[in-house]
């Protein structure tokens, strides 16, 4: 008789909770891509939304100046800034993973450079000798 109506009343707070999830979830992802696009400063390298790559030279209210090129600066919307992919220097000069005694390769510092084998020659590409 009324059995029906119990599972319809069921289905539609499920269909509420689920927008309601999706909703929430959007406005989360908005705000935090605000914020990402608040907190960008000069000397970040940054990614714009039509992929062009550059270095933040100058942020003037919502004009984000980026040099893309050596001696190459162009003027963006901060909204058209997609992601930071290495943030601004705090200091002028500073390195990212770099100790405060100096340079890469240094104690504690990041050094990615492979340990060359013997034999290996970098005039021929670091092909071993036969």
């Amino acid at each position: 008789m009324g059995g029906g109506g119990g599972s319809q009343l069921i289905f539609l707070v499920l269909m509420i909770a689920l927008l309601v999830f999706m909703f929430s979830r959007t406005r989360k992802q908005q705000r935090a891509q605000a914020e990402m696009q608040g907190s960008v400063g000069p000397g970040a390298e940054v990614m714009t939304t039509s992929g062009t790559y550059g270095t933040v030279v100058a942020v003037d209210g919502d004009v984000v100046t980026l040099e893309i090129a050596p001696g190459v600066r162009t003027r963006w919307a901060r909204r058209a800034v997609a992601r930071v992919v290495t943030p601004a220097l705090s200091a002028p000069g500073e390195v990212p993973g770099a100790t405060a005694a100096g340079a890469p390769g240094q104690a504690g510092g990041l050094d990615l450079r492979k340990p060359a084998a013997e034999g290996d020659d970098p005039a021929d590409g670091g092909a071993p000798r036969l």
